[in-house]
């Protein structure tokens, strides 16, 4: 009885093992080893806003937050402030259309993705020159949180999908993942 058990359980683990979902291989577009990337602080500027916290820091967290997910993909790169000078043999840039804290009244009340928080962006990777290599555009929605989830903890949740997804389009160069 014991072996079949064991048996049954290895079949599941090699049945499961393979689920890890899909890998991107690099495009010809993607950075090669060693390049460095600049990621400047997104813009605000003609975002469509409702939330009642501070904006100021979301473009400068977002550039830092891809940045940090590039590193953990093994490529160079730093978050570079809209004052500061664009390095890197690849630069991002970008702006933030949406920053949207949702409703929590709704999100406990309704649930189903009523009142879900949402940021959305858009931007481009170019080169020094700025010959653009991609453009890209993502959007997450968080509808969930404890007793409705406060609009800041779900809009932070939204920065680092969002941050994972151009970060994943930029490292394998394939700007159409999550448009």
């Amino acid at each position: 009885m014991m072996l079949r058990t064991t048996m049954f359980a290895a079949a599941l683990l090699g049945m499961f093992a393979g689920c890890g979902g899909p890998k991107r291989a690099p495009t010809p577009l993607a950075p090669a080893a060693g390049q460095r990337i600049g990621v400047i602080e997104f813009s605000l500027t003609g975002a469509q806003v409702n939330y009642d916290g501070q904006t100021e820091a979301f473009g400068l967290a977002l550039a830092e937050a891809i940045a940090a997910d590039l590193r953990e993909r093994g490529l160079v790169a730093e978050a570079i402030p809209a004052s500061g000078t664009p390095r890197g043999e690849l630069i991002v840039r970008g702006r933030i259309l949406r920053i949207d804290e949702g409703s929590r009244a709704l999100r406990y009340f309704v649930s189903f993705g009523a009142g879900a928080a949402s940021l959305g962006v858009d931007g481009e990777a170019v080169r020094p020159d700025g010959n653009r290599i991609g453009a890209f555009a993502d959007e997450r929605r968080s509808g969930w949180g404890m007793f409705g989830g406060s609009g800041e903890n779900l809009l932070q949740r939204d920065l680092r999908e969002v941050a994972e997804d151009v970060g994943e389009m930029v490292a394998t160069g394939d700007h159409s993942l999550h448009r």
